[in-house]
């Protein structure tokens, strides 16, 4: 029988077993218990921001959703918020005869969110005002696409755009309220999550292969080869080191739920905004710089893992880089960033924690739809 230490009154793990290269069981009993410990401490942190209630305004509020699969966790959110923010809300896809829905519904709000490739009709739109129906627009795409949206914000009364540098072109266009509104997390529906070994990586990616992508991942390739890293996404045979990544390359599209688990099961998710200067996936002939974040920063944040990010110029009005997120603005500074924290672990969960704590505090669908309805309504 195995003495009790009188300190702590616990028994002492035994030494592993061998020390081949094969975890044994006191290393797989550590880890077990440090994960452990983290997802009780996140689930701590979720039930904190699920406790904090705001009133509902007394208006009624008609969703006409993307309904794309890129848009699916937005989506998501938006219609959750609205139905905890809101006497009433009445979802519509982008197909419908949303007119029709809406002279039945009498909502006080009309608000679309409008992807490239699914445009919700303009016309639409405008027989909407024409009968006294307030409407709003959020544009998911900017920059990207700001050759097409110049054609749709003018048709709205409120535009919201999750692009800075697009507000200003938008009032120049004569939109009379303009306003910048990044996306944000569902951290009920986007979190960390238990999962089996198949979604364990040390470094996982997760987007479509942007030329910019393809050409940052291989300028590293040859590192990433080496280590236990998944990218999972379309197009990333265009890598011209594709068959030395082949067997890490999942060229799928995969659902928020999905997508959540490979967060949650990574030790580092890295999050590489696509370029404006990509004339084969965009529609930016002004060159509008892209500023502000994409959504996947609040997502991965929401699963409790550690982001590296590039850096963007709004960033830090989001996050604080070294405390609650890590960036990276060269291939050699990322790789430089991975071995540190792969190799600092309770550093590395501290900050995820400190990123999720900022992300259910500040960056939810919820506080989003506050801002656009105080926006809309006073």
């Amino acid at each position: 029988m195995r003495r009790l230490n009188a300190k702590t009154r616990e028994t002492p793990l035994p030494a592993p077993p061998r020390d081949d290269g094969i975890v044994g069981w006191g290393d797989g009993y550590r880890e077990g218990k440090n994960e452990g410990y983290h997802y009780g401490l996140c689930e701590s942190i979720y039930r904190q921001a699920a406790s904090a209630t705001a009133g509902l305004r007394d208006v009624k509020v008609l969703y006409v959703k993307a309904d794309g699969a890129p848009y699916a966790a937005l989506d998501q959110g938006i219609e959750e918020a609205l139905r905890s923010s809101v006497r009433e809300v009445v979802v519509a896809a982008p197909e419908q005869d949303v007119v029709q829905l809406c002279e039945a519904a009498r909502p006080d709000l009309v608000l679309v969110l409008d992807a490239i490739g699914q445009s919700f009709p303009t016309e639409q739109i405008d027989r909407m005002r024409s009968k006294g129906f307030r409407t709003a627009v959020w544009l998911p795409d900017d920059p990207y696409h700001s050759d097409k949206t110049v054609a749709i914000a003018p048709h709205y009364d409120f535009v919201f755009t999750l692009e800075s540098s697009c507000v200003e072109l938008y009032r120049e266009l004569g939109c009379p309220h303009v306003h910048h509104l990044p996306f944000a997390v569902n951290p009920g529906y986007i979190r960390h999550v238990r999962v089996d070994e198949s979604y364990r990586n040390d470094i996982c990616f997760v987007g479509s292969a942007f030329w910019n992508r393809v050409h940052f991942f291989d300028e590293i390739a040859d590192y990433l080869a080496r280590q236990k890293f998944k990218i999972i996404g379309w197009w990333w045979d265009r890598m011209r080191s594709y068959e030395l990544l082949a067997d890490k390359i999942h060229g799928v599209w995969l659902s928020p739920e999905e997508t959540a688990k490979h967060y949650s099961g990574a030790k580092i998710v890295i999050n590489l905004h696509r370029s404006t200067e990509d004339p084969s996936h965009n529609s930016n002939s002004r060159n509008i710089p892209a500023t502000s974040v994409n959504p996947r920063l609040f997502e991965i944040s929401s699963c409790a893992t550690l982001q590296l990010v590039d850096n963007r110029t709004e960033l830090p009005g989001l996050y604080t880089p070294g405390y609650d997120i890590a960036t990276f603005s060269t291939p050699g500074e990322l790789v430089d960033k991975i071995e540190y924290y792969l190799s600092h672990e309770n550093e590395r969960r501290e900050m995820a924690r400190r990123g999720l704590h900022r992300t259910v505090s500040e960056h939810t669908y919820r506080k989003r739809i506050e801002r656009l309805l105080g926006a809309v309504f006073g």
